[in-house]
């Protein structure tokens, strides 16, 4: 039994250190999309969008918001997050998930339609639907086992 929470405790650990993983990388290609490296988009689309001041702005809040995930996901796997209100965390945790599963699925939503209205869907641009499905799994698993054991816990202090 002992053997089997520490699997369970381990896999939640990896899906929150994946989690933070994902955030970080994401928030990175966001700040180098703004410096000019169009690393995984199409150039000449990317050097346009970018030249408008709003998108650039944008950009960088996205960049900023994929840092503060980092910090959420890490939170969600180390001590030092159980300082923070718990169900704050499960709320931010869920919402997070549920954010990057909309834009995942709608993405990958329309990679269907257009393979089965007979339209091309060999652009690596639909790889992105894919990767926000990925970010989905991790912090919807890292919240869902976070809620667990907070759960778990609450219940046996409430026994003592």
């Amino acid at each position: 039994m002992k053997r089997g929470g520490k699997t369970k405790v381990a896999v939640g650990m990896a899906t929150g250190y994946g989690a933070a993983l994902w955030a970080l990388i994401f928030a990175l290609l966001h700040v180098v999309w703004a410096a000019g490296w169009y690393v995984g988009l199409p150039a000449e689309k990317a050097r346009e969008a970018f030249q408008k001041t709003w998108f650039l702005v944008y950009d960088l809040i996205v960049a900023g918001i994929c840092a503060v995930a980092v910090l959420l996901a890490l939170a969600l796997t180390q001590q030092w997050g159980q300082r923070l209100p718990i169900r704050f965390l499960i709320f931010v945790g869920w919402t997070t998930a549920i954010v990057l599963a909309l834009r995942g699925i709608a993405g990958v939503i329309k990679i269907a339609y257009l393979g089965i209205t007979g339209e091309d869907i060999a652009n690596p641009l639909f790889l992105w639907d894919f990767w926000f499905c990925l970010g989905a799994a991790l912090f919807g698993l890292r919240s869902w086992n976070f809620q667990r054991l907070s759960i778990n816990a609450t219940s046996n202090t409430e026994r003592l």
